[in-house]
């Protein structure tokens, strides 16, 4: 039972968190390069490019909300803005292709969505910046 209680506050959430910045960190600094115009063309290529500014959120998203998990900042906020992320690449690129990933459909974003998910509601868990913060806000523990 202790065992269960330190995997689910301390592991979890660390694995959760650093798959995801992986994840998206490796994905987001394609996106952000000089090649890329640093976020505002990566998918000019695409048939039906998205707006500049949203080729710019959804690149700066990636990285920052990826950078954001793996320190453990913010990190509910960073899961569910990764999730939308994912949700618009579903909408607007794997949607149409179906289910598997062999016809660039949108099983991995599903995948990614439900670790995001999973991660904003478990929360970041104990060995993470937003706990650092909390307890140093909150000030000892009055006895």
């Amino acid at each position: 039972m202790l065992l269960e209680s330190v995997a689910v506050r301390v592991f979890v959430p660390i694995l959760l968190r650093f798959a995801l910045a992986a994840v998206f960190i490796y994905h987001g600094l394609g996106k952000v390069g000089p090649e890329a115009n640093f976020g505002f063309s990566w998918g000019d290529k695409m048939p039906d490019p998205p707006p500049k500014v949203i080729q710019a959120l959804v690149a700066w998203g990636e990285v920052l909300g990826g950078a954001a998990c793996a320190l453990g900042i913010l990190t509910r906020i960073a899961a569910l803005g990764l999730a939308a992320i994912m949700v618009g690449a579903i909408v607007t690129v794997h949607g149409p292709h179906g289910f598997s990933m062999e016809h660039s459909g949108y099983e991995y974003n599903l995948v990614l969505i439900v670790v995001c998910l999973s991660l904003a509601l478990l929360g970041p868990g104990t060995i993470s910046l937003d706990r650092v913060i909390k307890v140093n806000m909150r000030g000892p523990a009055k006895y």
